[in-house]
């Protein structure tokens, strides 16, 4: 091989170097990028026991799940009127709260079960309207609007006397003195004024049932004394029963004279305040 030759095989070896120095110090400056694989989400597995995704009713706003708590609220107990829980009492019904105590506070629920919220309290007397009635384990129990504040709820039967209400006092009996007593589980008021005993009222201890007997003077007693005469039905009876008063005072009522009382055959007396 002439020089010339060898010298041309050198620089040509030069240049077959310096290209592949190059290429390769490019390959090393440039970082490849892999396409990211492409992943569909899932969905999670349906409860076979569920409605089909867009079959099932719409939920309406306020009803659904609360954020972030994984449950449902409770819906709010039915209000009175159809679809309402029980039977609705048509046309409402005037009642009135009773107890065994009379300073007793009787429990207004907000479902018709002791195990349910109290909304607040009636007491004994308050008057009612019966809504509805629903039964229960324990009983009866009705839906309740109050009279003068316009609540309403839930209270159990043994609570109500759903026979009806006390009539209020007349204006007479309101002025009237009284004389008080005890007759076979009830109390009993004797109403009298100027012109003698007009009115008694019978209250019944266990049940709160209040009735009255309107008096009228049918002569005297066979010892002489005022007597005056009436009747009365109680609420859980249709038939009427008589009442008799005969005032010991002889005619002149006054703070510690007695009077004898006799009702539907039972006997008692009771003390003029």
């Amino acid at each position: 091989m002439t020089k010339a030759n060898v010298w041309m095989a050198v620089a040509l070896c030069s240049v077959v170097v310096a290209l592949a120095a190059v290429t390769c110090g490019r390959r090393s400056e440039t970082t490849v990028v892999m396409p990211t694989e492409q992943t569909e989400e899932q969905p999670g597995a349906l409860d076979p026991t569920g409605p089909t995704p867009g079959t099932g009713p719409e939920t309406a706003p306020g009803t659904g799940t609360a954020p972030g708590t994984g449950t449902t609220p409770a819906p709010n107990p039915p209000e009175p009127g159809v679809g309402g829980t029980g039977q609705a009492v048509n046309p409402p019904q005037a009642a009135q709260l009773i107890a065994a105590q009379p300073e007793a506070q009787i429990n207004l629920r907000s479902q018709p079960t002791t195990s349910s919220s109290a909304k607040g309290y009636g007491v004994v007397g308050d008057p009612v309207q019966l809504l509805r009635s629903a039964q229960a384990s324990d009983g009866t129990w009705y839906f309740v609007k109050f009279d003068e504040s316009g609540a309403e709820g839930w209270i159990r039967s043994d609570f109500i006397n759903t026979e009806g209400r006390a009539k209020p006092l007349s204006q007479r009996a309101d002025t009237s003195s009284s004389c008080e007593g005890l007759m076979d589980g009830m109390t009993v008021t004797a109403f009298y004024d100027a012109n003698g005993f007009h009115l008694v009222r019978f209250v019944n201890m266990e049940t709160n049932n209040t009735f009255d007997a309107t008096l009228n003077r049918q002569g005297s007693s066979n010892q002489g004394q005022p007597l005056y005469q009436g009747s009365t039905s109680p609420p859980t009876s249709d038939r009427s029963y008589p009442v008799s008063l005969v005032d010991l005072s002889g005619g002149t009522p006054r703070s510690g004279s007695q009077v004898n009382l006799s009702y539907a055959g039972i006997e008692g007396s009771a003390t003029c305040e």
